[in-house]
C-alpha cells in the first residue's frame, strides 16, 4: 500500500462511519427546506410575514381590456333589468342569439355570431322587430361553417318577450327573408 498522504487520507475516508455526516445533511436539509416554505408562503397571496413591521403589498386594480369586435355594445340609456320595458334593437339581437342556439347541435363554443352591428335587426310595422344574424358553425364540415344564419321576429317586453318566429335559416334566402321582413308570421 502507498503511504503518500493522500493515500492515507483515502484510507481514513472510506473507513470512517459515514452515518453522523448523513444526519447533519439531512437537518440541514429539512431546515433549508422549511425555511424556503415559510419565505415563499410569505410571498403567496394571502400569506403572512413572520417579520410584523412588513406589510403586505397593496394590491393594484386590473385594467380590463377593451370590447373585442365581436362583443356586444354598450346596452342603450335604458335602465337594465326592467322586466316591463318594450324591446329594443339590441334587445332583440340578443334575445334571438339566445332562442337559437340549440339549433347549431354539437360545441357551442365553435359557433361565430355576427356582431350586433352586422346583423340586420329591423323594426317591423306591427313594433316586433326582425333579426337576421350570420353564424359561423364550426361543427359543420368546413364547405357548411358558412352556411347559415338564425331568424327571428320577436316583439313583447324585456322579461315577456313574445315570439312570432324563430330559427335557423340558410344563407342562400337570407337576402329574400330581409328583403319580406314585414311579411306576415307565417300561421299553424
Amino acid at each position: 500500500m502507498d503511504s503518500s498522504p493522500r493515500t492515507i487520507r483515502r484510507a481514513h475516508r472510506r473507513q470512517s462511519p459515514r452515518r453522523p455526516r448523513s444526519l447533519a445533511r439531512a437537518a440541514a436539509t429539512a431546515l433549508t427546506a422549511a425555511g424556503i416554505a415559510a419565505a415563499l408562503a410569505a410571498c403567496a397571496p394571502g400569506g403572512t410575514s413572520s417579520d410584523p413591521s412588513v406589510e403586505p403589498p397593496a394590491t393594484t386594480p386590473v385594467e380590463t381590456p377593451p370590447p373585442s369586435e365581436t362583443a356586444m355594445p354598450p346596452a342603450s340609456d335604458t335602465p337594465t333589468g326592467t322586466a316591463d320595458r318594450a324591446i329594443e334593437a339590441l334587445d332583440a339581437y340578443a334575445l334571438c342569439r339566445a332562442q337559437t342556439y340549440a339549433f347549431y347541435p354539437g360545441d357551442f363554443a365553435l359557433l361565430e355570431y355576427a356582431p350586433f352591428t352586422e346583423a340586420t335587426v329591423l323594426q317591423r310595422d306591427d313594433g316586433d322587430w326582425f333579426v337576421y344574424i350570420e353564424v359561423d358553425d364550426g361543427n359543420r364540415p368546413a364547405d357548411l361553417v358558412e352556411s347559415g344564419g338564425s331568424e327571428c321576429i320577436v316583439g313583447g317586453t324585456v322579461g315577456e318577450p313574445e315570439w312570432q318566429s324563430f330559427g335557423a335559416i340558410s344563407r342562400d334566402v337570407a337576402e329574400d327573408s330581409i328583403a319580406n321582413y314585414n311579411r306576415p308570421p307565417a300561421q299553424p
